[in-house]
């Protein structure tokens, strides 16, 4: 597997994964040994004229949360935190996909055009299954056949490990161990077209990735062929936001602003006319006369979020609130901007309390 594109089979897909997603899936079979683990594929699905599949470029990996569920046999994704991620990368790869719009009358910059999709999940079996198991059929079926999505075509990478310091003499002496920890694939095996070989000397282990292609137009799993790119040949995500992230930051934020007696609404907003998104806080306190908008970047709390004020507005029936406070909203004074450094350990109650100490202050003088 290099950094050719492969060549073209009439009744297969042409697969194209990054390098950081090979990198990715053996860390990621690294960390859990005993039980399964799996994580969902982003990336593009591009349609080739006269060619019933498409070329499928396989970008990054989604992790399945820290609800996800696993044991020996049982791999199951979790709550909705992977889904939430999966939709704020879209959102974003839109969002720089119209700014580019600009350049597509250059081959090199129309090539990405399409919109960024679930392409399919890795997950790693137990022992020596290297092949998809008949719940991996029926999940994948479910998938492609629901009509809410417009997923159509998965590629399913299966792992499987392999400790290097197995002996053949260890083998035949104790049988029984074969059956739990099946000896490494021996390098002089003819490997099929669709299996990956990793061997980690300093981890003790060798990881092989055998993959796997369905579509809704076949609805069976068939053996895929795929070449790695370098990370450079293939356009990088857009960065997570925070709140996504670090999910325990953010409820402590929202929380700490909450029980001090305040509204609260969060949003996702472009504050300055580029990708990624901020997320941005409108936070009130009944009976004041203003809105305290707080800005943040998707790397918070690394970064101090700009802060805004806005007047009380009304708003009418299929209005966003949101939007008539922002555009009446003026950034903060100087005079009114805290004298203390901003650091990750600060909040943003900190902020507020601040910026209403400040506000008085200058009311009376």
């Amino acid at each position: 597997m290099n950094d050719q594109l492969p060549e073209i089979t009439p009744d297969r897909p042409r697969v194209i994964i990054a390098q950081r997603v090979i990198d990715k899936i053996i860390q990621g079979a690294l960390l859990y040994l005993e039980p399964e683990t799996g994580e969902a594929m982003i990336g593009l699905v591009m349609p080739q004229n006269g060619r019933f599949e498409p070329d499928i470029y396989v970008l990054d990996t989604v992790s399945a949360g820290e609800h996800a569920v696993r044991e020996w046999g049982l791999f199951e994704q979790g709550d909705d935190w992977q889904g939430d991620v999966l939709q704020w990368l879209h959102v974003n790869w839109e969002a720089f996909r119209d700014l580019r719009r600009s350049s597509y009358g250059k081959a090199v910059a129309a090539k990405w055009n399409a919109p960024l999709t679930h392409v399919g999940d890795w997950h790693k079996h137990p022992g020596d299954m290297t092949f998809t198991s008949g719940g991996d059929l029926r999940t994948a079926r479910s998938l492609i056949s629901d009509a809410e999505t417009p997923v159509e075509h998965l590629v399913a990478p299966i792992v499987t490990m392999y400790p290097l310091n197995q002996k053949a003499d260890v083998i035949e002496t104790q049988p029984e161990l074969a059956a739990v920890e099946p000896p490494a694939p021996k390098a002089k095996e003819k490997l099929p077209a669709n299996v990956m070989i990793k061997d980690l000397e300093d981890k003790g282990w060798q990881i092989r990735i055998d993959f796997y292609y369905i579509s809704k137009r076949r609805q069976n799993f068939v053996p895929i062929t795929p070449v790695v790119w370098t990370n450079d040949r293939l356009p990088g995500l857009p960065a997570i936001a925070w709140y996504l992230e670090h999910p325990k930051r953010f409820d402590q934020e929202r929380s700490l602003l909450q029980e001090a007696g305040y509204a609260v609404d969060i949003v996702r907003w472009d504050a300055d006319g580029r990708p990624p998104y901020e997320i941005c806080f409108s936070i009130y306190k009944p009976g004041s006369q203003q809105v305290i908008i707080l800005v943040t970047t998707v790397d918070y709390p690394n970064q101090m979020p700009a802060i805004r004020l806005a007047p009380l507005v009304n708003v009418a029936e299929g209005e966003d609130i949101f939007e008539k406070l922002y555009d009446a909203s003026q950034s903060v004074p100087m005079t009114q901007m805290p004298e203390w450094s901003w650091d990750s350990k600060r909040t943003l109650i900190e902020l507020v309390w601040h910026i209403e100490k400040a506000a008085k202050k200058d009311a009376k003088s």
